[in-house]
């Protein structure tokens, strides 16, 4: 297949997938609006505060630092436990989020002459809204893993170009429009994860059930996102002590990286590896080493920071959810120690990049400074590119035994529960690599020819090829794939 017509069946299976179940990929974007909000531009937190030594610490590192314990709360007290289904449940959390929201609008836009109330009011605002986010994103991270990875790739490009243009027309709106916006988005939030849960899965079960595997702890997951976390949060604590915002690259950030995951995980189809510590994690490093080069203000540099954690971002959606339906792991504990460890690197990385910048004196030192943390990404990017990463989930699951080899029946098997084939299309799958004809699969399947046409049709749309012989030379690239991470890297994690 020519690149040519590779790239438009990336973005075609995008189209498709949009046109397939809209509201998803609505759900999908309105999440990311609210977090354009609260975790990107720092709508809701604009102010600082000063430790001690005159260290100013933007309000926005205590945030998140809140966020990273409700993560671990959930994960530690949900962590086998699915939540009890129910509607009442997720209405609790928009209500949790358009509270906080509430409380945060008072105490910025109101004179509080009681400096104790206001601190309290502040408080609440930050617990509540913590509390509701938390909870929407580790059951958005349950929908979308029962969904499988490339339903979870394809929404979230196509809603990471949506959010590019919302972000951009955020920063032309007003504050007033913003805060009416917050407060609506979670009720928009519910509303369309009730129809999109209704949509992909009528039956609740399938969506909510409880996993036997025994948990690890993701070590590998958890530093990768801790280094995610810190590549970006250094760079935003000199940004946001200094008042330097480029919001119109935030939003070309938003499209570069979705067109970036759109080449790399649709179209080249390069495996986690690859798009994580190959791709992604040199981005950054390269927005690191312009922060120190041009100055951490460089709207290069911004443009290229932001870029990397976004693509990082998207793409470590998608490693979720085939570690939550591929590898049946639990999804509150997946959603959860990942984006508790990605939270804190965040804090902490806008407290070190805080503190630097009252530290350092002269360009000099900055230069080296981001240097040098451009160089430590890239080691980092080394030290966790493993050849057993697929095989042990990033630290998720037991590694298998060194000495199986990957077939192809297992491969079909991998295959069918990531594209979401049925199983009649997965047993005429395994059989046409097995060597069997269409007729000879109509014989055994006890079904007329026409009928086997119509499967191995649904069964080229879902993986995009075009004949028997790119079937075969799709399933043989990705045994190749599982051979490779399997004899590569043979100790366990």
């Amino acid at each position: 297949m020519s690149i040519k017509t590779t790239h438009r069946t990336g973005f075609r299976r995008v189209i498709c997938d949009v046109r397939r179940q809209p509201t998803s990929f609505l759900l999908f974007t309105a999440y990311k609006t609210f977090a354009i909000l609260l975790f990107l531009q720092g709508f809701f937190f604009s102010d600082a505060f000063e430790v001690a030594g005159g260290v100013t610490i933007p309000v926005s590192a205590l945030f998140l630092l809140v966020c990273a314990a409700v993560f671990l709360f959930f994960a530690l007290r949900f962590k086998k436990i699915t939540i009890v289904d129910k509607d009442g449940y997720l209405w609790a959390l928009a209500v949790s989020m358009t509270l906080g929201s509430f409380f945060l609008f008072v105490e910025g836009q109101s004179d509080m002459a009681h400096e104790g109330i206001r601190m309290v009011v502040f408080g609440a605002g930050i617990a509540l809204l913590a509390v509701g986010t938390v909870g929407i994103h580790i059951e958005l991270g349950r929908f979308f893993g029962m969904l499988g990875m490339m339903p979870t790739m394809t929404y979230g490009i196509a809603s990471g170009l949506t959010a590019g243009i919302v972000s951009l027309i955020l920063t032309l709106l007003g504050p007033v429009v913003c805060w009416l916006l917050a407060f609506v988005m979670p009720a928009l939030i519910v509303v369309l994860f009730r129809c999109a849960r209704l949509s992909a899965f009528p039956n609740r079960c399938a969506l909510y059930r409880e996993s036997t595997i025994e948990l690890l702890i993701p070590y590998r997951f958890l530093a990768t996102s801790v280094t995610q976390g810190l590549a970006l949060g250094i760079p935003l604590g000199f940004a946001s002590v200094s008042d330097v915002f480029f919001q119109e690259l935030d939003a070309a950030s938003y499209v570069v990286a979705a067109i970036l995951a759109s080449l790399t995980v649709l179209t080249f189809q390069m495996d986690f590896n690859q798009s994580i510590y190959q791709i992604g994690f040199p981005l950054a490093g390269a927005g690191l080493l312009a922060a120190g080069l041009l100055g951490p203000s460089s709207p290069i540099a911004v443009f290229l920071q932001t870029a990397g954690f976004l693509y990082l971002d998207l793409v470590l959606w998608g490693l979720g959810s085939y570690l939550i339906k591929n590898c049946d792991q639990p999804a509150t504990w997946l959603a959860s120690c990942p984006s508790a460890a990605l939270m804190a690197g965040r804090a902490f990385g806008i407290m070190i990049g805080a503190i630097a910048l009252h530290t350092f004196s002269n360009e000099g030192e900055i230069m080296a400074f981001f240097c040098g943390l451009a160089f430590l990404m890239l080691m980092m990017a080394l030290v966790l590119n493993k050849g057993s990463n697929l095989r042990t989930g990033w630290g998720f699951v037991r590694p298998g035994n060194p000495d199986e080899a990957a077939d192809s029946l297992r491969t079909c098997e991998v295959v069918a529960q990531e594209f979401g084939l049925t199983p009649r299309e997965q047993q005429i799958m395994q059989s046409i690599i097995s060597g069997r004809s269409r007729k000879e699969i109509a014989t055994d399947l006890f079904v007329a020819p026409n009928t086997i046409k119509t499967h191995m049709h649904n069964l080229y749309g879902k993986l995009d090829v075009h004949s028997e012989a790119e079937l075969k030379a799709f399933i043989a690239k990705r045994e190749r794939m599982f051979a490779s991470e399997i004899s590569s890297d043979p100790v366990s994690e």
